[in-house]
């Protein structure tokens, strides 16, 4: 049997694979959402007194979901959109289109190359910045320190500028991509997060173990729904590229 023909089911089966760890990473991230106890900006306030008082500041932690309205004093200000936020990424890419040549060989050993050109994309710049910002619910109020906080954002720029560099031989440039998008500094968030005092103040942060962070408008309901999805997806990958590699197999045999 020709070895060859072995290599693309061994990639479907590795592709299997990965889909199979994505979809094994969305059914742990359920778990942490279910896991997590419903609270409230209040609740968490009056609980984390009773136990400071009990046991000692920096004695409280718990793995939480609830909803509130962002408040922030001071944000950032987006660089190239000029939006206020209390987080924003900023990425440049480089789009670009490839020449590619193959070499084929027919029935009869006869020999021809085709080339074509691929489009491809090059990240050239990644920024990234976060401030802390408060949760508030009525009067009360807690912060959220974002770092390691899987945060929804909203693309509000992009554009395509003149290619910078001149054709190649292999290489045609197509322009340079800017892109932004933000959390904005106000309006109403859902958080799945640890509420700890730890750092001196009562705040909303990452896990210090394995746990779900998250900041995303919507509700709980809008999260479990996504998770779901994205778990079907994935699995739903993972047999169809498994069928397909034990079919190229038996087909190669």
């Amino acid at each position: 049997m020709d070895t060859s023909l072995l290599v693309i089911p061994a990639l479907l089966g590795a592709a299997s694979i990965a889909t199979g760890l994505a979809r094994r990473h969305q059914a742990i991230k359920l778990a942490h959402l279910l896991d997590a106890r419903s609270t409230s900006v209040a609740e968490l306030l009056d609980l984390q007194a009773t136990v400071a008082e009990q046991m000692g500041a920096g004695s409280f932690s718990e793995r939480v979901k609830l909803s509130g309205e962002i408040v922030c004093a001071e944000p950032l200000t987006a660089p190239w959109s000029g939006e206020p936020c209390v987080a924003h990424t900023n990425t440049t890419t480089s789009l670009m289109e490839v020449r590619e040549e193959r070499t084929r060989t027919d029935s009869e050993g006869r020999t021809s190359k085709e080339v074509s050109w691929e489009r491809r994309e090059e990240t050239l710049e990644s920024l990234e910045r976060r401030c802390n910002f408060g949760l508030r619910h009525g009067n009360q109020m807690l912060t959220i320190d974002p770092t390691e906080a899987e945060l929804e954002l909203d693309k509000v720029f992009s554009d395509v500028e003149a290619p910078r560099e001149a054709a190649t031989f292999n290489t045609r440039p197509m322009g340079i991509r800017r892109e932004e998008s933000i959390l904005r500094p106000t309006g109403m968030v859902f958080v799945v997060a640890e509420c700890s005092d730890s750092s001196g103040t009562l705040q909303l942060q990452a896990p210090e173990n394995a746990g779900l962070f998250v900041v995303r408008r919507g509700d709980e309901n809008d999260l479990s729904r996504s998770i779901r999805r994205w778990r079907r997806v994935w699995m739903a990958s993972t047999w169809v590229l498994i069928s397909l590699a034990v079919a190229l197999l038996l087909a190669s045999l």
